[in-house]
């Protein structure tokens, strides 16, 4: 990237977020925050009003705004394909149809051959949610979940955990949202466990928010592994392209061949997460360990002969 490149980046960042570090853009951009101070003397120089907050970083001046923004012809592609993405994957409504308008006004700025070359992208590229459900951006719970992580509100929750099929009631400090494999996934401060945990937002049955508020803590959707737990499964050879193909997203990794299958590794929180898919596959599937669930699977299958005995 070429130092006037860079320049026009830092503008566009500027304009879209309040305050930025230098340590940020030195990270960003993979460069010294010694340069970072010249190239921001340098845009001052030229009249753009950017000041610094001591010990928090720099902002452009209230009131100053930048010229159009250009696109390259990759990123108008990037911008067209994923809004497309978006209205594809998403539930038809208020955040949907933002996103129609706002690929429409990118679109209205292109000079006419990019904007040729996207619409004939987009007539022949579609994007579809089939089987599964489309993503609903204007949910209630998520935009509530939304504005409580915003504005650091704890919530009043009551959670039908997977363990059990029972409720609990908690007060949870909301950390960030991560849609894993179309679920939505809480990262939040239990103070009833007095840890960080991770929640599904299908199973949050009442929510609400408290008026009070707390100091954010730092956290992901990956934390918790000590709750862990590895199943082993060994799947006939005729099914193992399929498996595959349709794989379980707890899937961790997979061994050698051997003449009685392939052996897969799941890491879950629980059993209940993993079961039904594992039983979709029949007597295809052999379970492997850990032992307590071979037993476990082995009652299921009892009330399943059970059920369907004449």
């Amino acid at each position: 990237m070429t130092r006037v490149d860079r320049l026009m980046a830092y503008l566009v960042m500027f304009q879209s977020r309040d305050l930025i570090r230098a340590q940020d853009l030195a990270e960003r951009f993979e460069i010294s925050e010694r340069t970072v101070y010249r190239d921001i003397d340098a845009l001052c120089q030229v009249g753009v009003p950017l000041y610094g907050v001591a010990g928090e970083g720099y902002r452009l001046m209230d009131g100053y705004y930048l010229p159009p923004v250009t696109f390259s012809p990759e990123e108008a592609r990037a911008l067209a394909l994923a809004l497309s993405m978006f209205m594809g994957f998403s539930v038809d409504g208020v955040t949907s149809k933002s996103a129609e308008s706002a690929r429409d006004k990118i679109q209205s700025i292109l000079p006419n051959r990019q904007k040729q070359e996207i619409e004939a992208l987009t007539a022949v590229l579609h994007f579809y949610a089939l089987p599964k459900p489309q993503i609903d951006f204007d949910d209630q719970k998520l935009l509530i979940i939304q504005q409580a992580i915003h504005q650091n509100q704890p919530l009043d929750i009551t959670y039908h955990s997977l363990k059990g099929n029972t409720q609990t009631q908690r007060v949870i400090e909301p950390i960030e949202l991560a849609m894993i494999n179309h679920t939505w996934i809480l990262t939040a401060y239990c103070r009833l466990r007095e840890d960080v945990r991770n929640f599904n937002l299908a199973r949050i049955d009442q929510y609400q928010t408290i008026e009070e508020t707390f100091t954010p803590r730092k956290a992901n959707w990956l934390s918790n592994k000590e709750e862990e737990f590895d199943i082993v499964v060994r799947f006939d050879h005729e099914a193992v392209r399929w498996v595959r193909e349709r794989q379980h997203t707890s899937f961790i990794r997979e061994q050698a061949p051997t003449v009685e299958g392939v052996v897969m590794i799941y890491r879950v929180p629980s059993w209940g997460v993993v079961a039904p898919w594992l039983l979709g596959w029949g007597d295809q599937m052999t379970l492997l360990a850990p032992p307590r669930l071979r037993k476990r699977l082995l009652q299921m299958g009892r009330r399943i002969v059970e059920k369907h005995a004449d």
